[in-house]
């Protein structure tokens, strides 16, 4: 676990321990079941999943997240992979770094979540996660540095946060509007400069990105 690199005092951003989301790790092969109609299959991609070594069975070019309000798809950007186990002991299904490198030892290191069921609105909920991290970090100065849509038409900006003496970290955050959900991908490492030699990596995972339908039951999404 990389309490050092991600201190659990400051979690980002803050979500309830209560939370009744569902998430589902990210896997290639449920991602090729449910893109079928969409996008193109490509039977290379099926035999290179089959022969990976057992020991890099949770690694994958594309991902699968979803929720009881919302999902969506990604891939890795080029020279990353896709883990769906190393973060789930903080909570985090869908880890993204480079390729030779461990979640434990990656600089840097995304990850992609999908808010609380509370979370309808994009910048509802940035505003509410800036609250809860100034609380936590001090003196947080966050700062919009792109808009857009991604792949899939879905608008999104992407806020940069600079360490504090609370929390050492740079991170830079996209929110994703969902239909009924909102979607995040964090990027985050040691340094600022890593970010920016890095940046295109968060731009890819965009680039990529499409909501997906998800089957909603009313009563736990409550």
């Amino acid at each position: 676990m990389r309490s050092t690199k991600i201190p659990e005092t400051a979690p980002y951003p803050l979500l309830p321990r209560t939370d009744t989301m569902k998430i589902t790790p990210c896997s290639f092969r449920a991602l090729l079941i449910c893109l079928s109609a969409a996008l193109p299959f490509f039977p290379s991609a099926l035999t290179a999943e089959k022969e990976k070594p057992a020991q890099e069975e949770h690694l994958s070019p594309f991902g699968l997240v979803y929720g009881p309000k919302g999902a969506f798809s990604i891939k890795a950007p080029e020279g990353w992979v896709i883990d769906n186990s190393s973060g789930l002991e903080q909570r985090l299904p869908c880890v993204l770094y480079r390729k030779g490198d461990t979640w434990e030892t990656a600089e840097p290191l995304m990850y992609a979540k999908i808010a609380g069921t509370d979370a309808t609105d994009h910048e509802a909920f940035a505003k509410k996660a800036i609250d809860e991290m100034t609380r936590e970090r001090g003196d947080l100065r966050p700062k919009r540095i792109a808009t857009g849509k991604t792949a899939g038409g879905e608008p999104y900006f992407v806020n940069e946060y600079l360490p504090t003496k609370a929390y050492p970290r740079s991170e830079r955050v996209a929110y994703i509007q969902l239909p009924k959900a909102v979607a995040y991908v964090v990027f985050s490492a040691d340094e600022k400069s890593t970010l920016k030699k890095h940046g295109s990596a968060l731009t890819q995972v965009l680039e990529s990105f499409r909501a997906m339908s998800a089957k909603i039951d009313e009563e736990k999404a409550k």
